[in-house]
């Protein structure tokens, strides 16, 4: 079995093949920024990933950049990748009949503002992971509501970057499918994360309101 430093160092050669990085390729993507979710979520996560199933199956949600889609083609063996775009309840529907025979080992949600209904699709997404499946929400920005109500639901685990890298957006939710007793114990060990995670959106938010006071001033 590869060693964890190998499938690290596998993981950033496949991002620096594939040109990732968008202040070193127009088409690339902010994830792969220093100090974002590259080095800080996703190589630790999905490198646990591949040492337990090499071709996971991978559902991305509004991803319209195909040069993630090539990364993990080339860091996974023969995954099995699908893609869909989500907006409004009819896609929701026609999603749930796509997909009713079918299970995940990870999703990945992007513009989850956009999708109707989040907590249920949310709940229907959770019910199609496999065994160590996780559910990824990617750009999470003052929605205390939404965080809250996730955390309290799922257990869900919270990931905030931002005082890594000055992003507004810099954090993720990670969910995993669990007992009802399992949940309860992760709600007390993920506590200092969610707690964490609301006073960095308070100090985002009072930077952001006295931003537009000055701007106003001017």
């Amino acid at each position: 079995m590869e060693q964890v430093k190998e499938i690290k160092k596998r993981f950033l050669r496949e991002v620096e093949k594939n040109n990732i990085c968008i202040s070193e390729n127009p088409k690339g993507t902010d994830i792969f920024w220093p100090k974002s979710f590259a080095n800080l979520y996703y190589q630790d996560a999905f490198c646990k990933i591949y040492a337990q199933n090499k071709s996971p199956v991978i559902l991305q949600i509004n991803e319209s950049n195909e040069i993630i889609h090539n990364l993990w083609i080339g860091f996974f063996k023969n995954p099995v990748i699908k893609n869909e775009f989500l907006s409004n309840n009819q896609s929701l529907i026609k999603f749930k009949a796509s997909y009713t025979d079918f299970t995940f080992d990870i999703v990945i949600i992007k513009n989850y503002k956009r999708i109707a209904d989040i907590y249920y699709f949310i709940d229907f997404l959770k019910s199609k992971l496999k065994k160590n499946g996780i559910i990824i929400i990617e750009n999470i920005n003052f929605d205390i509501k939404f965080v809250t109500k996730l955390f309290l639901r799922h257990a869900c685990k919270i990931f905030d970057f931002r005082f890594n890298r000055f992003l507004i957006d810099n954090s993720i939710i990670e969910i995993k499918r669990n007992s009802p007793f399992k949940n309860t114990l992760f709600k007390i060990n993920y506590m200092p994360r969610y707690i964490f995670h609301l006073l960095v959106e308070l100090v985002y938010y009072s930077l952001y309101i006295l931003n537009l006071l000055i701007q106003q001033q001017k």
